[in-house]
């Protein structure tokens, strides 16, 4: 009887560790902090974009954490180099998964590496948002069908294409332009194609359309026809370095119109080039410089404290954005680090407050905005960056 009273409680005192261990684990889901991960080029080609992206996660986690987390849960980030380099961005991805636990990944403004995590993060259901423009990175291209856990903050490759193609059609007077391009650089051929299609819609002329590798160097053979096709506008929408070259390509082949292109013709590029900068064009998500707009202008200049930029990165906007996107559908959730159901309702997210002072609302049928335009800016005779106009197109 004895021996059966003490096999007896040893069996309770089993079971009542197993509860206890379960008790215990439940609470640590229900309180611990919320791992998310950022992945970033902080070395690569794009790392002049990386860096003050990741900074800018990093500096929204700090502070939502400085104001209570989520819902009394604090926020962990953990930042990876991708160095714009898609097989480096899926073990950065991998890492951040298997070994760091993260719920959620801020992802960066490439779409070369993005794009390599579409199958991955529905595999984990982990949910990734960011700035990877290309419409690939969101949705299915034979289906149009969005993939479930892919999420864009900012105005995707086209509609940003679109708003350039207009200004110069519209405000510059353009009729006739030509584009100079990396056609392996998903971020540069996104925009390339729907501008050219834009603007043949529209009536415009597209006289020559010239690209380089990434291992070319130098694009005087390109700039030199593009110069003899005499174009009203050139539009040039690659990554910072290959932004500088393309512009002292064409000045020095002759080419004297208006240059223009995407967002990463943006400071510092003013100060890049060898050759005077004049009548360049390009696109902005930010009015970067003032201060009554959003909290931008706030950000930037913290940032050129803390890192000792000289120049305002834009990108600064695209990381805190891309958290607050996360942050209002894991707000929502009844499990906030639980992928699948902060998936759902980031497809419902609306009217999030951004740094530029705007509201995103996210297209459930495609997973980008459905209502955002784009600032046009250019530089002035001090190289300084100003806005010129606003464009919004369907």
């Amino acid at each position: 009887m004895k021996k059966l009273f003490v096999m007896m409680l040893m069996v309770c005192l089993t079971l009542s560790a197993f509860a206890g261990g379960s008790a215990e684990t439940g609470a640590a889901e229900g309180t611990g902090p919320i791992k998310i991960g950022s992945i970033q080029d902080l070395s690569g080609g794009a790392s002049t974009a990386g860096q003050p992206n990741a900074w800018g996660a990093e500096y929204a986690v700090k502070v939502i954490n400085d104001e209570g987390g989520i819902n009394g849960r604090m926020l962990e980030i953990t930042t990876m180099d991708c160095k714009n380099d898609a097989a480096e961005g899926v073990m950065a991805y991998r890492k951040l998964v298997d070994e760091v636990g993260v719920a959620a990944i801020i992802g960066p403004p490439l779409s070369n590496p993005a794009a390599a995590w579409v199958e991955l993060s529905e595999e984990d259901k982990i949910p990734i948002v960011g700035h990877f423009m290309d419409e690939i990175c969101t949705t299915n291209p034979d289906t149009g069908e969005p993939y479930p856990y892919m999420f864009l903050a900012e105005p995707s490759s086209a509609i940003q294409s679109y708003c350039m193609a207009e200004y110069a059609l519209t405000k510059l007077g353009a009729k006739t332009s030509a584009t100079l391009y990396n056609p392996g650089n998903a971020f540069a051929k996104s925009q390339a194609a729907p501008f050219v299609e834009y603007w043949e819609e529209k009536g415009g002329s597209v006289l020559t359309e010239q690209t380089f590798s990434w291992s070319d160097k130098d694009y005087s053979a390109q700039a030199i026809r593009i110069a003899n096709a005499n174009p009203d506008v050139v539009f040039v929408c690659d990554y910072l370095p290959q932004n500088v070259t393309s512009y002292d390509a064409l000045r020095d082949a002759g080419f004297t119109g208006p240059i223009i292109g995407a967002n990463t013709l943006s400071l510092p590029f003013a100060n890049m080039v060898k050759n005077n900068v004049y009548d360049v064009y390009f696109l902005q998500n930010y009015d970067m410089l003032n201060p009554e707009v959003g909290i931008f202008y706030d950000l930037v200049t913290k940032h050129m404290q803390e890192t000792d930029t000289a120049a305002p990165a834009a990108n600064v906007g695209f990381g805190w954005d891309a958290v607050q996107v996360l942050v209002n559908a894991m707000r929502a959730a009844k499990n906030p680090a639980d992928g699948e159901e902060v998936a759902s309702l980031l497809e419902q997210t609306d009217g999030v407050m951004l740094s530029s002072g705007s509201t995103i609302t996210i297209d459930p049928a495609t997973h980008r905005p459905s209502n955002m335009g784009m600032y046009i800016a250019d530089y002035d005779e001090n190289l300084d960056l100003r806005i010129v106009d606003f464009i919004k197109v369907n």
